[in-house]
Parts: structure tokens; C-alpha cells; sequence
């Protein structure tokens, strides 16, 4: 198969109650793993990848990580047995652009640091460049804090205002809307719960399929109530990245004379395997291929 406009799943599971999993991956090893839980869960996914990992991927140049990971994910998809979508997670406008360019099937502008006027502006600019490309677009309103391990600062946690969600929509034109209910990215243990008050008035006012960024910290109770209530696309991280971890460094202890990475970073794919086919069938999404 070829990449995939991920839009008419995203509205299949605003329809039907589920939600479509978007994974991240920092590197070719964990992309091999998510394509390989959609294929055996014979389920569409969303294969994502952020600004640092483009970053990371480039050497420290972002555009060379993108042309990486388009190049990448193009071959991975046409040799999958089920649909993939390429997603740019947290972009600049710059980014967006680009990876529209390469061939990714769905973007996000993340215009966090720019003034709600910008982030209308700009995210309506990419729509409608996304839009004539068949490219599916992704905007925020309010901020998912990431810490990196620091203390919270609760001024970072600027949750959704359900008037701002409407008024930026209309504006617009984006196709999904993250949304800030008091998730927070990085981390590894689920602990958070969800403002499902503040969620419920955003979904009386907004009908577009609405997104949960830093899902890995929040409670599987929460995120269920939450995809009843709307919620269409779920992004998880951290939970890969811990899980990838855990099993090379499983294979590491286990023969500490290990030098060959094909065995070590093999243990971190199967394992990150097993968490991406739990999470697609947790969020509903297996069999919907």
C-alpha cells in the first residue's frame, strides 16, 4: 500500500465511538515495530514523528530528517498489509510545508509560541496548502506542557477555552483539533486524569474529530470516557520509547557481551510490538482496516 490520507478513518472513529492511534517513532526500528502491530491487528495507524526526532534524524538539521523519515515510511507502507498514514507531529510552518512536499499524508502546526491571531493565520495557510496536496492537517489550541523530567510549572498548562476552539476552527479550515485537557507530555507512568467537563463543552461547540496529545501519563479510564466523548485521535510516545527501552536493555543484562545491535535493538522492536498492538485494541481501532 501507499501512505494514506488518514481523514476518513479519523472520521469513522468520531463516528462509530473509537479512536485511531497516532505513534510516534524516532527511528527506523520503531516505525519497523508500529507498521508490524497494524498489520497483525489489521488496523489502520498513524506513524508520527516530531521535531525533535526530525532533529535527531537530520544530524541537527530538521529538513534532512524529514526527507530520512518520508523516504522511510514511503518504502515501509508499500511493502505493509495494512493502511499507514505519515504524520508530521508538532511542526513549525516551515515543517509543515516541507514534509507536505516530501509526501507525508497528514501534518500538524504546533503555533503554541505564536498569538492565537498567528496560529489562525498560519494554520489556515497550511489547510489550505494541505488540502490541495489530499494532505490531512492537525492544529492545537492550548498548551500540552512538555517538562522533559523538570518540576510542572502550571502556568505552562493552559488547558482548551471552548470559544477559542470554535472561533479557530471556523477560521481555519483544519481537518482535526488537539486539544488541551490537562494531559502532559513525557510521561511514564498514568497518573493524569482529563477536564471531561471542559471536554464536553468543546464537543457542544466544535464538530471536528478532536485530538489528545501526551496520552502515555493519563489514565486508561480517562482516555476511555474521553473517546465516548469525542476524542477521534489518541498520540502516544512515551509508552513506545519506555517499552523499546526496557527490552534492549533487557537483552543487554541478559548477555552482557552482546556487541551486535541487530540482537539488542530486535528485543526493543518485538517489545514495543506487543505495546502498540495493546494500545490499537484498547483504543478500538484493531480490525478496522
Amino acid at each position: 500500500m501507499t501512505l494514506v490520507n488518514p481523514r476518513s478513518w479519523i472520521l469513522d472513529a468520531k463516528k462509530e465511538g473509537f479512536a485511531i492511534g497516532g505513534f510516534n517513532a524516532n527511528n527506523f526500528e520503531q516505525l519497523q515495530a508500529i507498521v508490524r502491530a497494524a498489520e497483525l491487528e489489521n488496523a489502520p495507524v498513524i506513524v508520527q514523528i516530531s521535531h525533535r526526532a526530525l532533529l535527531y534524524l537530520g544530524n541537527g538539521n530538521e529538513i534532512t530528517g524529514l526527507q530520512y523519515f518520508a523516504d522511510m515510511a514511503k518504502r515501509a507502507a508499500d511493502n505493509a498489509d495494512a493502511p499507514i498514514a505519515l504524520h508530521l507531529d508538532h511542526g513549525t510552518e516551515l515543517e509543515a510545508t516541507q514534509a507536505i512536499a516530501l509526501g507525508f499524508s497528514s501534518v500538524m502546526f504546533d503555533g503554541e509560541k505564536h498569538s492565537f491571531e498567528e496560529n489562525i493565520a498560519i494554520s489556515k495557510k497550511i489547510a489550505d496548502l494541505a488540502h490541495k496536496m489530499d494532505v490531512c492537517m492537525e492544529a492545537e489550541i492550548g498548551a500540552v506542557p512538555k517538562p522533559d523530567g523538570a518540576a510542572l510549572n502550571e502556568a505552562d498548562l493552559v488547558l482548551t477555552d471552548p470559544d477559542d476552539a470554535l472561533e479557530f476552527v471556523q477560521k481555519t479550515g483544519v481537518d482535526m483539533l488537539a486539544i488541551a485537557l490537562g494531559s502532559v507530555h513525557g510521561m511514564q507512568t498514568k497518573e493524569n486524569d482529563l477536564d471531561l467537563v471542559r471536554l464536553e463543552e468543546i464537543r457542544s461547540k466544535v464538530d471536528l474529530p478532536l485530538v489528545l496529545h501526551g496520552s502515555s501519563g493519563v489514565t486508561n479510564q480517562a482516555i476511555l470516557a474521553a473517546i465516548k466523548m469525542g476524542l477521534s485521535k489518541i498520540n502516544i510516545a512515551t509508552q513506545l520509547n519506555k517499552a523499546f527501552t526496557l527490552g534492549v536493555r533487557k537483552a543487554l543484562e541478559e548477555k552482557n557481551t552482546l556487541v551486535d545491535p541487530r540482537k539488542y535493538l530486535g528485543q526493543g522492536i518485538d517489545a514495543q510490538i506487543e505495546v502498540v498492538r495493546e494500545r490499537i485494541r484498547f483504543l478500538g481501532s484493531s480490525g478496522k482496516a
